[in-house]
Formats: structure tokens, C-alpha cells, sequence
């Protein structure tokens, strides 16, 4: 049977300073390759994904 995990309280997040940044580098990350599909332009594509792989890393390392 599995552990309960506790559930946090709702309410927002306050996020770090480097944490807020790198999270918005994802949201433009998104958008970029939104706009690649929607191009249909498949390197544009990859490049757009190669950008947002690297700003979930940098949002994965921020403290």
C-alpha cells in the first residue's frame, strides 16, 4: 500500500527571483515553438525544442 504524501496547503507560490526568470525563458520557449509548428517549418521546430529544453534546465537548476 502505497505512503500517503501531505498535500500543501492551496494559495500561491512565491517563486525565487532566478526561479521567475527561468520560468519565464520557458513561457517564451513555449510560445516559440508554438509559432514554429504552426510555421510548419521543421528546423525552426527543432530549434524552438533545443530552447526549451534548455530553459527547463535552467529552471530545474535555480534555486
Amino acid at each position: 500500500m502505497p505512503t500517503p504524501v501531505a498535500v500543501p496547503p492551496g494559495g500561491p507560490v512565491q517563486l525565487s527571483p532566478a526561479k521567475a526568470a527561468a520560468l519565464d525563458e520557458v513561457n517564451q520557449a513555449l510560445d516559440n515553438m508554438r509559432q514554429a509548428q504552426q510555421g510548419g517549418n521543421f528546423a525552426d521546430f527543432g530549434s524552438a525544442l533545443q530552447r526549451l529544453d534548455d530553459a527547463m534546465n535552467r529552471y530545474r537548476d535555480a534555486r
